[in-house]
């Protein structure tokens, strides 16, 4: 072998191994199609199945479901693994075929971006032909690094656009997985069957008959009673439910079929407010913890004992957070667990009292589901609905826009705000402003019908709430304009000026940007009283909780001002409802009190977390306790204020820019000496950890993922903006 071919058979070898390295180190994966990963997965009433959607388009009989996509034009995301740190995108390519045949070949015979420059890859816009109704469709995609390196094509990911492309929400099936119990006990001629946590699902039975004139009666609730069986005569709207089963001769499963509840599915029941109803193939479902079997027997089997617990799709591994405080470490694991069970419709409610979908439930309910899933179409259908079905308290129309705001900057998906922009343009209810003092003066309720109609308000008002229930607004003096309502009003003119930005309407951007600082100068030249306090409203010097905790926690105070508010909040506690606390803790933050905050979360009295705990609820529940709401119930989303505070506040974790393209990471981690969260985004996952390095010192590690930029505000104040990869940082304390 001579020289030149010997140097050639080196190069060519080095640039193989290249390659091969380039292939494990650096790829794209987890592609989702209208923010929807599970594109390519086949269920059958509700459960997965192994088969593929080739097999579904030729099952015509079968009761199967697969995600439709409902839009002649999805978007498409995906996520980027390297091995290499800063690791950013430069260019892409989709193809999208029309069979398995030519998207093996990587060729897109339905359409073909060609090599994009262009660093997204959250929400990506399908340029091609309208796609047809009914129709198997797959796409791949490849990238090109900033360092010129390309990623090779990614596995392909097959879809199915919807029978009629009617341009709504594209959304998953609902899901059912199969649970035995933790526990069975065998009490008397009783026995008590506990499945370890409270979820929405159904309940089947192998039981054993000899004779086959056995009669057992089968009790399912949320709650036991002070000797340790199921309780039926819980409080509220704790759930109950009592069956009698006559037993047939043999061994024989027993589905118990569950009647749909006229209080959760009748729309007359709510003023009007249609409540959510359980689709056809997953049936209705009722929330229990504990089963009780009298008069069986035999020793049940706990295996012949299953929940299928139903829920929209959800990743247990997606989310994970913990720190050397275990109650703190419990709160967070009950929030989740609430996140993960409630979700059991596909839509954001309010709990299984309703099943309705308020504006203020799904504020809370969105932020802390995004601070332990991805799933970000549960979201946009939750937002679609609600442009449809409106609800009556004036504060939570106001935070309509908030909600459609976090919804953009979470999952880097424009196309809601543009295609409902005029809808969320209406409910920051600016038209409604005082002409004299840029305020809501909507103490009377606003009742124009006109308006009401194109919200789609099915009540005859808006009327201003504050808190929920009435007796934990910490006695506010309600009068014609409100501060508490303003504060919501700023807030909303505030981010609806960020939407107009977002989609290029810079008239309006200027106009509601101008319309916010005149109702911020209002509310502080008006309701700021001398002694730096806010007052309740116009025309009251009473001072409550709400009034100062909301002006903080949504920006309308000044920062010079938090010295005066801050003293005043932690004088009144938690006297808010589990809903207010979600403010309260937002505006202890703000202030920069985070010991104050862990105090909140971890308080012990009756009023707090510990006692949904300590009262054995594995959701959180309603209201802090039945005497401030007799009629609450314990699978209500909005109490689980604290799992997205912990990720945004405690471990700093909130999107800068869209899709998490930009980051802020600024923990305020306090008296914890350790903590580590990880936190889901459409582009992977990022990870922080902060602990304590002796008595002046502290350790903040990062993992940031591929084709994302963070800001990293370290313990001692000092900023260090990085890309992708392991960063390590060790500062003094300030």
């Amino acid at each position: 072998m001579d020289v030149k071919t010997f140097v050639l058979s080196i190069l060519i070898m080095l640039v193989y191994v290249a390659e091969v390295s380039c292939g494990k180190n650096y790829y794209v994966y987890n592609l989702a199609t209208d923010m929807i990963r599970e594109t390519d997965v086949v269920f059958e009433k509700g459960f997965r199945t192994t088969l593929t959607l080739e097999e579904y388009m030729e099952n015509e009989f079968r009761n199967l479901q697969v995600a439709e996509i409902h839009r002649n034009k999805p978007i498409f995301s995906w996520m980027i693994y390297s091995s290499k740190k800063n690791t950013f995108q430069r260019k892409y390519r989709i193809i999208v075929a029309s069979s398995k045949a030519w998207i093996d070949k990587d060729e897109g015979d339905i359409w073909d971006s060609g090599l994009v420059t262009d660093s997204s890859s959250v929400a990506v816009s399908y340029a091609g032909p309208a796609l047809k109704p009914g129709t198997l469709y797959y796409w791949k995609v490849a990238i090109v690094d900033s360092k010129g390196r390309k990623s090779g094509f990614s596995e392909a990911k097959g879809f199915i656009t919807s029978s009629e492309l009617d341009d709504y929400t594209s959304v998953l099936t609902l899901e059912k997985r199969t649970q035995q119990p933790a526990n069975i006990v065998a009490r008397g001629q009783s026995v008590l069957v506990d499945f370890g946590k409270d979820a929405f699902g159904q309940l089947s039975l192998k039981l054993n008959s000899l004779s086959g004139q056995d009669t057992v009666i089968v009790h399912l609730g949320e709650d036991l009673d002070s000797s340790g069986m199921v309780n039926q005569k819980p409080s509220g709207a704790v759930r109950y439910k009592r069956y009698e089963l006559k037993l047939k001769s043999g061994y024989l499963k027993y589905d118990i079929e569950f009647a749909p509840d006229h209080v959760n599915t009748n729309p007359s029941a709510h003023n009007g407010a249609l409540p959510v109803l359980m689709p056809g193939y997953i049936g209705e479902v009722v929330p229990f913890r504990y089963v009780q079997i009298d008069n069986y027997k035999h020793q049940p089997v706990y295996s012949n004992i299953t929940r299928d617990a139903v829920n929209y799709p959800f990743d247990d591994e997606a989310a994970d957070f913990s720190c050397d405080d275990t109650l703190l470490n419990q709160i967070w694991e009950l929030c989740k667990h609430t996140m993960k069970a409630t979700s059991f419709t596909g839509i954001f409610v309010d709990g299984d009292r309703e099943r309705i979908t308020y504006e203020a439930d799904v504020y809370i309910n969105q932020l802390s589901y995004f601070a332990v899933s991805d799933q970000y179409s549960i979201a946009r259908n939750t937002l679609e609905r609600l442009m449809f079905n409106s609800t009556w308290p004036t504060e939570w129309v106001l935070q309509t826009a908030m909600i459609a705001y976090d919804y953009y900057l979470y999952s880097g998906d424009i196309t809601f705000l543009k295609k409902y922009y005029e809808h969320l343009k209406m409910r920051t209810l600016y038209e409604y402003a005082n002409d004299y003092d840029h305020l809501l003066h909507s103490g009377d309720g606003i009742d124009d019908p006109y308006f009401l109609t194109r919200i789609n308000c099915p009540t005859p008002s808006l009327n201003d709430i504050v808190d929920w229930p009435q007796s934990e607004r910490d006695m506010y003096g309600f009068k014609y304009c409100n501060t508490a309502v303003n504060s919501f009003f700023y807030k909303a003119l505030t981010v609806f000026s960020k939407i107009a930005a977002a989609v290029d309407n810079n008239y309006d951007a200027f106009c509601f940007n101008d319309y916010a600082s005149n109702a911020r100068d209002s509310i502080n030249g008006i309701m700021l009283q001398p002694g730096g306090l806010y007052c309740d409203a116009i025309d009251t010097t009473h001072t409550s909780l709400h009034a100062n905790m909301l002006p903080l926690a949504l920006g309308v105070a000044d920062p010079k001002s938090y010295g005066q508010l801050l003293p005043f909040i932690k004088t009144r506690g938690m006297a808010c409802s589990p809903y207010g606390a979600q403010f309260l803790l937002d505006a202890v933050y703000e202030a920069g009190d985070p010991d104050y905050a862990l105090q909140l979360m971890t308080d012990t009295s009756e009023r707090s977390w510990y006692q949904m705990i300590r009262r054995g609820c594995t959701m959180t529940t309603e209201a802090w306790n039945d005497s401030v709401k007799p009629n609450q119930d314990w699978n209500h989303a909005w109490g689980a204020a604290p799992a997205n505070i912990i990720s945004r506040h405690l471990m700093g974790i909130q999107p800068v820019e869209p899709g998490f393209a930009r980051v802020r990471i600024a923990p305020q981690t306090g008296r914890l000496a350790h903590a580590y969260i990880k936190h889901p985004t459409p582009r992977g996952a990022i990870v922080v950890e902060v602990r304590s390095e002796g008595n002046s010192k502290k350790l903040l590690a990062a993992d940031i993922p591929p084709n994302m930029t963070a800001e990293i505000v370290l313990p001692d104040g000092s900023i260090r903006t990085v890309g992708s990869g392991h960063w390590k940082f060790t500062t003094n304390t300030r």
